[in-house]
């Protein structure tokens, strides 16, 4: 682990593909619409769901994947995957692409869900947010702000969101 600059937290390097893809099994977790009715809603994805999410869009997309070469991917025995996986993988855990190739993208991205995972763990609600930043003293702008972003980042985790490519840099700041 190293020690990342924005705030002392200590986060995983990310220098391999197979890395970089166990880190989105381990933080991304299915939507309550994919999970079942008895299904542990903290559980992590399985390569077989990852497949078929991919392979529900094939119609779409014209990518097929199977489950065992995801494993393939994730242990590092297949390093080198078609750039058509690669945005497939990308899109089933609602990321940029660019995360597997770029590091800054896979530092960011890397730094939102982690923020993400600690506003769930604090179960943080929109109306004890706004309270939060009312405390605070921000300003009415800047929590609606920050309001945008927790927005933002749920959707990104639940992959509901456009790459941060289709964002304007007004609204990224």
């Amino acid at each position: 682990m190293v020690e990342d600059r924005h705030g002392g937290r200590e986060l995983p390097p990310l220098d391999t593909l197979a890395a970089r893809l166990e880190y989105l099994f381990d933080k991304i977790r299915p939507t309550p619409e994919e999970l079942g009715d008895s299904d542990d809603p903290d559980r992590r994805y399985t390569n077989k769901e990852i497949a078929d999410k991919i392979n529900a869009a094939a119609v779409e997309t014209g990518v097929t994947i199977s489950a065992a070469y995801i494993g393939e991917l994730r242990r590092g025995v297949a390093r080198d995957p078609r750039t058509s996986h690669v945005r497939a993988l990308a899109t089933a855990f609602g990321v940029h692409s660019g995360y597997f190739v770029d590091d800054g993208a896979a530092r960011r991205i890397q730094d939102q869900i982690t923020l993400l995972s600690e506003l769930r763990s604090m179960d943080v609600k929109q109306v004890a947010l706004r309270q939060v930043l009312t405390d605070t003293g921000l300003s009415p702008t800047d929590s609606q702000l920050v309001e945008q972003m927790v927005t933002r980042l749920r959707g990104l985790a639940q992959g509901d969101l456009p790459d941060t490519a289709d964002i304007s840099p007004h609204d990224r700041a």
